[in-house]
């Protein structure tokens, strides 16, 4: 008769048990829970700012719109009608990219500073630079946005100009994340032509880190407002230091756990229907201009 052996068995029974034991000893791994956060990235004064040779104001352009191709990020920009310079090819880019254009007015004008009835002819005369480009390119829906983020610091120019807006069904884009990046743009074309690339670094290192400082506070203020994250809003420009660093800005906004959205998704949120009162000389969020609301004037609903 043949021995059978149990000594393997015995051997295998120990190899389990010692695999159990030690998998229950292990913590045990948390699920990650995917974030829901949402994000529009917008740009002001199109086609470029402050550039005016021909084949900079094309690569700086080329590299914005290739960036957000790379992100699949949807996107709205806003022109300058005199910005455009005779470049409306620029402003077609866009278009053909299936980006969101909107009217900035044709001059920039401060509403702090002009009265409504100029401001308003502003605003026709920059929409007739560019209102073809939109009907050619099937864009059915208007927006503007204000420049500065002025909407008037008097009741009665803050009336005026909404009226307007109203009346024309112009939709105006707000801004949930309002950022200095004009000002790091200055600092970085004062050294473009320098060869100084550690300074090239620093800048644009010190510009991504404000606009995640930035995009933190308005996630805080919206929590405090509201009890909850919104669908956010960033303001940028089309500017050279966006040119050169908003694949590294998509990265870091892709890796706090963002997503990208279109203009119109982003605006169907409640938050951007809510009524403000902020009258001042501020040009600030729609985020601070709620928190900065006079309780009385406001409605009893939003109260």
């Amino acid at each position: 008769m043949k021995r059978i052996t149990i000594i393997p068995f015995l051997l295998l029974a120990l190899f389990l048990l010692v695999g159990v034991v030690w998998s229950q000893d292990q913590p045990a791994k948390k699920k990650t829970k995917k974030s829901n956060k949402q994000i529009c990235i917008t740009f002001d004064d199109l086609p470029v700012v402050r550039v005016h040779d021909r084949i900079q104001r094309l690569m700086i352009t080329d590299r914005i719109l290739g960036a957000l191709e790379e992100f699949n990020a949807p996107a709205a920009g806003f022109v300058i009608g005199n910005n455009i310079e005779g470049d409306p090819d620029l402003i077609e880019s866009w278009l053909a990219k299936g980006h969101i254009i909107g009217y900035h007015t044709n001059s920039h004008p401060d509403l702090n500073t002009v009265p409504p009835s100029l401001y308003i002819q502003d605003i026709i005369a920059g929409v007739k630079t560019i209102e073809d480009m939109l009907v050619k390119a099937g864009q059915k829906r208007m927006y503007f946005r204000y420049p500065y983020l002025h909407y008037g610091n008097s009741l009665k120019t803050k009336e005026a100009v909404a009226e307007y807006l109203n009346e024309m069904q112009y939709r105006v884009a707000h801004v949930s994340v309002d950022t200095d990046d004009y000002a790091f743009n200055l600092q970085y074309e004062k050294i473009y032509q320098s060869d100084d690339s550690v300074r090239f670094d620093q800048i644009g290192n010190e510009y991504l880190d404000h606009i995640v400082d930035q995009l933190e506070e308005a996630e805080k203020l919206a929590d405090e407002i509201l009890g909850h994250s919104v669908k956010h809003i960033l303001l940028l420009h089309a500017n050279r230091i966006n040119g050169d660093f908003l694949t590294e800005l998509l990265t870091e906004i892709q890796t706090l756990g963002y997503s990208f959205i279109d203009l119109d998704q982003a605006l169907a949120d409640p938050v951007y229907s809510l009524t403000e009162t902020y009258i001042g000389p501020m040009g600030i969020s729609h985020l601070e201009r709620l928190a900065e609301s006079n309780p009385d004037l406001l409605p009893a609903r939003d109260r």
